[in-house]
């Protein structure tokens, strides 16, 4: 490792970090330096290397246990898959979201990196849901504390499952408080009729993506980007018509609460 360097990736959530050599990094050092600055950033980039199926989960297996996903895998391994695709129309995922927020023990961190990239365009939008859940109106603060809320996996097939999740969640190592909702997996607030349920699912995630919480990474030949789940939701921007690639891996988490 050379001497690692830390810049703002945006004003209010991301990072950039340099000067790793990720092949060579101990899962120690993966802890020591790089989990305190997720918790600050709650998105890291991290320019450079381009690393093989092998090599990321490698990389990835120094932040804890890793997920299968039912999206197409690599060969080597089923805890790499590629994410593919050609731009606008192709996949209804295009939609802010929080990974897998159907599984019982949802990711706690996804990290992709690119592997083939469009001329132009194909950029991810990160939306940071602690600064949402701080400055919640109260009485959409009042709706949400407490609630469970539907999600579904079905986008994926029939037999993935329902879970039923808070609809503010706790991160469970720094202790602060999000917004957990989604207009991709969350279906429905329990306890509400579909109107009224729908009604609030959409005035939390139109209040949780304003411009101020965001930060808009576009992507560069061999950018790792990895980021929090607990603590922001994404958006693949499909904007683009030309080949896209990207390699991810998704780090177990628990029951979220």
């Amino acid at each position: 490792m050379t001497q690692m360097t830390t810049t703002k990736a945006g004003p209010n959530l991301g990072a950039r970090v340099e000067g790793l050599d990720l092949r060579a990094m101990t899962p120690e050092e993966v802890r020591e330096l790089l989990v305190p600055l997720l918790h600050e950033y709650h998105v890291l980039v991290i320019p450079g290397e381009v690393l093989e199926a092998d090599e990321l989960e490698q990389f990835a297996r120094a932040w804890g246990d890793l997920l299968e996903h039912p999206a197409s895998r690599v060969e080597e391994t089923p805890y790499v898959q590629v994410i593919f695709s050609e731009g606008e129309g192709d996949d209804r995922l295009g939609q802010w979201h929080s990974d897998m927020t159907w599984h019982e023990t949802p990711p706690i961190i996804t990290m992709l990196q690119a592997h083939v990239l469009p001329s132009e365009g194909g950029g991810t939008i990160f939306a940071n849901q602690h600064l949402a859940y701080d400055t919640l109106p109260e009485e959409l603060r009042s709706q949400l504390d407490g609630a469970k809320a539907w999600n579904s996996g079905k986008a994926f097939g029939p037999n993935m499952p329902d879970t039923l999740q808070p609809a503010i969640r706790t991160h469970d190592e720094t202790g602060r408080k999000a917004l957990y909702l989604n207009p991709v997996f969350t279906t429905e607030i329990d306890g509400l009729d579909q109107t009224t349920s729908r009604e609030l699912i959409l005035r939390a995630v139109q209040h949780g993506t304003r411009p101020e919480f965001t930060y808009r990474h576009r992507w560069e030949i061999g950018d790792l980007v990895l980021w929090d789940n607990r603590s922001v939701m994404h958006y693949p921007i499909r904007d683009y018509s030309e080949r896209r690639a990207l390699l991810r891996a998704v780090v177990a988490g628990g029951v979220p609460v």
